[in-house]
């Protein structure tokens, strides 16, 4: 009996073991189904990760070379604008004092030709004199032409005193007109050197901080059309030469309009004297 029940234990062991074996079988290839897929959208997402982190890595490379090559654009194009900037100064210079030169040889040319008109004039009236020298004949006619030359004369000094003068003013006014224009317009270039210089330095550190080129050619465009207008808004307040110039030739026109005035009455009236003492 005993070994019946010996049997029947080892028997139903072993069917109990084998049916737990066959249960672990089993469930092993479902179990490693889902693990498997596991790793593997696991590795999916790493993957795609790491695909994402290099397409950033990419696009941050990417950026940072075309902020780098902006950057030296930018440099390359605010050293030719200030070289630009440099020679249309040298050019308005040499514009300026090619004018003065011109200026001064013409104002040199008159001043020769009024001393030989004057010289002429001269010659003609001691000419003049000396006909009416012959003319005379009594001692009042002789002191009658002594009177009219020395009266013609002291009208002549009265009368190029007075043009002499009214030039003088003149040119010191025009020369005054000039200086003040100058100064103003080089004080005017100088501000706008001043902004523009400003406008490409703070755009070069724009650069360097990594701000985007749209954001630094934006505010660079902006300080330089604020630096263009100053200086619009400076030439149009300056004096005009022009102007200043028509009213000191107006003044200049009167002035020795009333010296010409002045010398015909006296002339006219030592005439009339010198006729009498020659009886007519």
């Amino acid at each position: 009996m005993m070994r019946m029940k010996t049997r029947f234990f080892v028997v139903g062991s072993v069917l109990s073991l084998s049916v737990f074996s066959v249960s672990i079988v089993l469930a092993s290839p479902a179990e490693d189904r889902a693990v498997r897929q596991a790793e593997i959208r696991a590795t999916r997402q790493a993957n795609i990760e790491e695909r994402e982190a290099n397409r950033e890595e990419k696009k941050t490379e990417m950026e940072a070379k075309r902020q780098e090559a902006f950057c030296n654009r930018f440099s390359e194009m605010a050293s030719k604008m200030a070289q630009r900037m440099s020679d249309r100064k040298s050019t308005f210079d040499d514009r300026r004092e090619n004018r003065n030169n011109i200026f001064d040889t013409k104002r040199d040319n008159r001043n020769s030709k009024l001393t030989k008109n004057r010289s002429l004039q001269d010659a003609r009236r001691l000419a003049m004199y000396a006909k009416l020298d012959e003319k005379a004949v009594t001692d009042e006619q002789k002191a009658a032409v002594k009177k009219f030359q020395n009266t013609v004369e002291t009208a002549v000094k009265a009368r190029r005193s007075a043009v002499d003068t009214a030039i003088e003013i003149f040119r010191k006014g025009v020369d005054s007109a000039v200086a003040t224009r100058k100064g103003s317009m080089e004080s005017a270039v100088a501000t706008f050197t001043s902004a523009s210089n400003t406008a490409v330095s703070s755009a070069k550190s724009a650069c360097a901080s990594g701000k985007t080129p749209a954001e630094v050619r934006a505010q660079f465009q902006s300080d330089m059309e604020v630096a263009r207008e100053k200086l619009k808004s400076d030439r149009t307040q300056m004096e005009k030469v022009r102007d200043s110039v028509k009213a000191l030739m107006e003044t200049r026109r009167t002035s020795v309009e009333s010296a010409m005035n002045a010398f015909k009455t006296t002339l006219e009236s030592a005439k009339t004297e010198l006729k009498t003492a020659f009886g007519k």
